[in-house]
């Protein structure tokens, strides 16, 4: 009989769990990694966080990082991690269908498929979630979420090659307690999301919690009834927190996650247009922008005397498909925390397994228009994702008070990912097989890291120093088919095969100094290098292309303070990066070929501001500032519109010197409210929120058709609070001069550039209870 993937994971935590060592506290243990301390906050309102893994004083922690707390994240309308971006220095939230693109200090997500790791690392209660998919999972009774700037290559390991997001969730406590959240607005939208905590016993305590959430589509199609960038999802977890002794804590975690709806399409939603040189008519790098879709003929000449396109619609929120897309997204995942304490040190056993899917359609063509035509014409194309991941650590932490600090732990990994790619053309009498493309890859990595202080003046100077050692091995079999009937997916038989199990080894280290003068003040200055994980290619039996490419590395340099300011009205979080790229994880494009590869190198640098104000009674100020330099220094392309420039572009094109995409120059927040005290009727809180964010590209080519130009958005709120802070009810509206921002954007078929928007203006009212 074959158990359910959650069951399996289920008992492979349980083995896990009972097989490892018990573990232990008379003193308060290190917090297990990646799992909420009691509070997130300390007897003295300090920010706790578990950013090195364990428990400390946000302000203690040498990385450029910010916390986020479960009430902020409400205030901050954050269902998922999208909003984060509004409160966190060098920061860019991007996404492309139901593809995560987060960008932070020059590292941005660009490759998505199979056979390409996150370059951000994302973490559920310490378990590292494998597909930028997961990283869209909605945010409900959160206890903090922690977003680490700069690689983490010692602590975490593979594919935090420009930082990581933690998402922690609420504990059980030893209190009953229920809470609520509901809200309406515009666009149909509606969301409910609560919990119920339940003490057991003195030493068992249990939490559930969940959220539906839905809305309209944001974006319509001028054929009827195409509506996409909807949603319609929900999503449980249950906790369990069990401390049988003052030594031993046990925390579970077990959830599930489901998406239906239409999505976003699965490379962009919209056609911005293509370049073409206007003497010719026939497309090139260095022409000019038109808005036309070059893969759909126009039925007439309109360009130099030659047929380039089917004008494209306008409008950020509006697209011309004639088909109706899906996506499906259906998540399962159980972990868990043994922690014991052995007096000199904490032994913890975090273990996980995910079961996560991500099937989602597009329309092939992005037009209404029926054709076929040179191999190719009206259609749909779908990618269907499934993975299977288990992570098992061990740590080991010191708990003694004397100069010395220290974690040593080990790591591993088997994620089992097998993708479907395929495409059909639909159009009547088409005579244009279809495609498909499999991807199976079986990664396992191991790692055994360690990292310490010691202070060398006591209570003033530490000095810092960590390693890790990485190694895996990614086991891949390809096969791709061209012979479904026309209209169909009925593939017989692949025209090619393709296998191999390359490995991948990698050392990365930390060092630095942590200079604390007085109580209120850190200075830190560190060094330190990450890499993200090797890959592999389907060759399609192409001896031209390689079957792996080699892991990216970067070299990061960073020096910050962290004070206490205005008598302990306020506190700063300023530092300074250099970062240096190389082997970058690139596509590779010839005349004949395309494929992953490692030849790329860029630098970025620059400095982050973070204040938190209280200046006067009732009024909070919250800002962030970020100034960027990140550019390519080494990046041969292929040029992408060779094919369709007759002859008369480049084969390839150098974009050194390019900006990096989604990393603008500039970007600053600003978050004020206002407390008005309205004596035993509550509290009446106005509140609003700006962002400026300087131009960047979303494309590595810096065309204008990928451009965002600077731009700037506004929310606002108007909250009232009972006397208690229990109950709420606030009136909200986000992007409210409605603008159009771009998400991502990428030269699909034909050289035609695809692009996403970030969400229209949304406004509506939310409502809350707690006791």
């Amino acid at each position: 009989m074959h158990k359910h993937p959650l069951l399996r994971g289920v008992s492979a935590l349980t083995l896990a769990m009972f097989a490892a060592p018990a573990m232990a506290a008379d003193q308060p243990a290190a917090v297990p990694a990646g799992t909420a301390p009691a509070a997130n906050e300390g007897s003295t309102g300090e920010i706790i966080v578990t950013a090195q893994r364990r428990s400390e004083k946000l302000r203690d922690v040498p990385i450029s990082m910010t916390a986020l707390s479960g009430d902020a994240l409400n205030k901050l309308h954050a269902n998922d991690i999208s909003r984060v971006e509004f409160a966190t220095p060098g920061f860019t939230w991007g996404s492309q269908g139901s593809d995560s693109f987060p960008a932070i200090r020059g590292v941005r997500t660009s490759l998505v498929s199979a056979q390409n790791d996150p370059v951000i690392g994302f973490y559920i209660d310490g378990i590292y979630q494998s597909r930028t998919q997961q990283q869209s999972i909605p945010l409900f009774d959160i206890a903090r979420v922690e977003v680490l700037r700069g690689p983490q290559g010692t602590l975490y390991g593979r594919n935090t090659f420009g930082g990581n997001v933690s998402i922690v969730t609420a504990e059980p406590t030893k209190d009953f307690g229920v809470g609520a959240n509901l809200e309406k607005g515009n666009y149909n939208q509606s969301r409910v999301d609560g919990y119920i905590n339940v003490p057991v016993t003195d030493t068992l305590q249990l939490r559930f919690s969940g959220v539906f959430q839905r809305h309209d589509g944001y974006v319509r199609s001028t054929t009827p009834g195409v509506v996409l960038d909807d949603l319609n999802e929900n999503a449980e977890r249950v906790a369990l927190k069990w401390t049988p002794t003052s030594r031993l804590e046990v925390n579970i975690h077990a959830g599930t996650w489901r998406r239906d709806d239409a999505g976003a399409g699965s490379y962009g939603y919209k056609v911005a247009g293509t370049l073409i040189n206007p003497a010719t008519g026939y497309q090139s790098i260095n022409g000019q922008p038109y808005a036309v879709n070059p893969s759909v003929p126009n039925g007439a000449p309109n360009v130099a005397g030659r047929d380039v396109g089917k004008p494209v619609t306008g409008g950020a929120w509006t697209n011309d498909w004639d088909y109706q897309p899906f996506e499906h997204i259906a998540e399962d995942y159980v972990s868990g925390t043994v922690a014991y304490n052995l007096d000199f040190a904490t032994l913890k056993s975090i273990t996980g397994y995910t079961h996560f899917r991500a099937h989602r359609s597009a329309d092939n063509d992005q037009s209404s228009t029926i054709f076929e035509g040179l191999g190719y014409g009206s259609g749909v194309q779908e990618a269907n994702t499934r993975s299977d991941s288990f992570t098992q650590e061990l740590q080991l932490a010191s708990n003694a008070k004397g100069p010395l600090q220290w974690i040593v732990g080990a790591y591993y990994l088997h994620d089992a990912i097998f993708e479907t790619y395929q495409q059909k053309i639909t159009a009547p009498g088409a005579t244009t097989t279809g495609f498909r493309a499999d991807a199976a890859l079986h990664t396992d990595a191991y790692a055994i890291y360690g990292q310490g202080t010691y202070q060398l003046i006591p209570d003033l100077l530490k000095v810092i120093a960590g390693a890790r050692y990485s190694h895996e091995k990614k086991a891949f079999n390809f096969a791709d088919w061209a012979d479904a009937a026309p209209g169909t997916y009925n593939f017989m038989s692949p025209y090619s095969v393709t296998s191999g199990a390359p490995s991948f080894s990698s050392g990365t280290w930390r060092a630095g100094l942590q200079f604390t003068p007085d109580r209120n003040t850190m200075i830190y200055a560190t060094a330190s290098t990450g890499f993200e994980s090797g890959g592999v290619n389907d060759t399609g039996g192409n001896p031209a292309i390689p079957s792996s490419y080699a892991p990216q590395k970067v070299w990061a340099y960073e020096a910050g303070v962290k004070s206490k300011i205005l008598g302990g009205k306020g506190e700063i979080e300023a530092s300074g990066f250099y970062n240096k790229f190389s082997n970058l994880q690139i596509n590779v494009y010839t005349p004949l070929v395309s494929y992953f590869g490692s030849a790329g190198q860029a630098r970025s640098y620059g400095g982050e501001l973070a204040l938190r104000l209280d200046p006067v009674p009732n009024l909070h100020i919250n800002a962030t500032l970020s100034a960027m330099n990140a550019r390519y220094t080494r990046y041969i392309s292929g040029n992408n519109f060779y094919g369709a420039s007759g002859g008369a572009d480049p084969v390839s094109v150098n974009l050194a010197g390019k900006k990096i995409p989604q990393s603008p120059d500039f970007k600053s927040t600003l978050l004020v409210s206002y407390d008005v005290d309205l004596g035993k009727a509550g509290t009446l809180t106005p509140s609003g929120t700006w962002l400026h964010s300087g131009s960047y590209y979303t494309t590595d080519y810096n065309t204008v058709l990928d451009y965002q130009k600077a731009y700037d958005k506004f929310d606002a709120a108007l909250r009232w609070s009972a006397k208690n802070n229990g109950t709420y009810i606030e009136a909200f509206g986000d992007n409210l001069t409605n603008k159009a921002t771009l998400l991502s954007g990428v030269v699909g078929r034909l050289e035609r550039v695809q692009v996403s928007y970030a969400a229209p203006r949304t406004y509506g009212v939310r409502v809350g209870t707690k006791f």
